[in-house]
C-alpha cells in the first residue's frame, strides 16, 4: 500500500532516525460481526477513525464490536491517547502518529476505532483540575486512570497486565513516605506499585 500524505511531486522528507512504523490490517477473530457503522457527523461527539481527514488531531475514544482492544492497548492508542493523522486514504485506510511512532490502521479498523475532536474521560471532557499524582493521593481516596505518562510509558505494559487499564477506578489503601510505593485497590484485587510505576499514571480524582 502506497501513504501519500499529499499531491505535490517534490521527494517525501527524509525518515528520521528513531522513527517507527507498524500496520494493523483488518481485524479477522473469526466473528460474524457487522463492521459497517452508520455515516456520523465529524461534529458530533464520537465518530470512526476512518472518516478523519490529513493534519487533524484527535482522541481515540473507544472500540467497537469484539476483540482488537488488547492489540490497540498493546500500540499505545488507548482511550484517551491523542494522534495526528499523517494519511488518510480514500478507502478508508489511515496513517496517524503518536510522537515518532507511525502506526498505519487498515480500512476495517479504522471503522471501528471511534475518535473524538475534544479530550474525553468516561464520555465527558477531561478535568485538568482533577488530575493528580497517584503517590499524592490520601488513604481512601479515589482515583480513576485516565491516560499514560508519554515521559514514562515503558511502564505501561506492565501496569495495563495489572488491569490498570484507562477508566479502571480504584481505592487507595496506603501510601508509604516519599510515595514509594503506593498500595491500592483494582476490582478486589490489592496491587502495590512503585514510585515510577504510579508516576507512569495520569488519574483523576473521584
Amino acid at each position: 500500500m502506497d501513504w501519500k500524505v499529499n499531491d505535490n511531486s517534490d521527494p517525501p522528507p527524509r525518515r528520521r532516525k528513531g522513527w517507527k512504523f507498524t500496520f494493523f490490517g483488518d481485524s479477522n477473530e473469526g466473528e460474524k460481526e457487522n463492521t459497517e457503522l452508520p455515516e456520523t457527523s465529524k461534529n458530533s461527539e464520537h465518530y470512526p477513525l476512518s472518516q478523519t481527514h490529513v493534519g487533524q488531531s484527535v482522541w481515540i475514544v473507544g472500540f467497537v464490536g469484539h476483540g482488537g482492544m488488547n492489540r490497540l492497548l498493546g500500540m499505545g492508542l488507548t482511550p484517551g491517547t491523542q494522534v495526528k493523522v499523517v494519511s488518510a486514504q480514500p478507502g478508508g485506510s489511515v496513517l496517524v502518529a503518536i510522537q515518532d511512532n507511525r502506526i498505519g490502521v487498515g480500512a476495517g479498523m479504522a471503522q471501528k476505532i471511534l475518535v473524538s475532536n475534544e479530550p474525553l474521560s468516561q464520555g465527558k471532557t477531561m478535568n485538568t483540575e482533577t488530575q493528580t499524582l497517584l503517590r499524592e493521593m490520601p488513604k481512601g481516596s479515589k482515583g480513576r486512570v485516565v491516560a499514560y505518562n508519554q515521559v514514562k510509558r515503558g511502564y505501561k505494559k506492565k501496569l495495563l497486565s495489572m488491569g490498570m487499564t484507562s477508566g479502571v477506578e480504584f481505592s487507595i489503601i496506603r501510601v508509604a513516605p516519599l510515595g514509594d510505593p503506593v498500595e491500592i485497590l483494582v476490582r478486589d484485587f490489592h496491587l502495590s506499585l512503585r514510585k515510577d510505576e504510579a508516576d507512569a499514571l495520569v488519574v483523576e480524582k473521584l
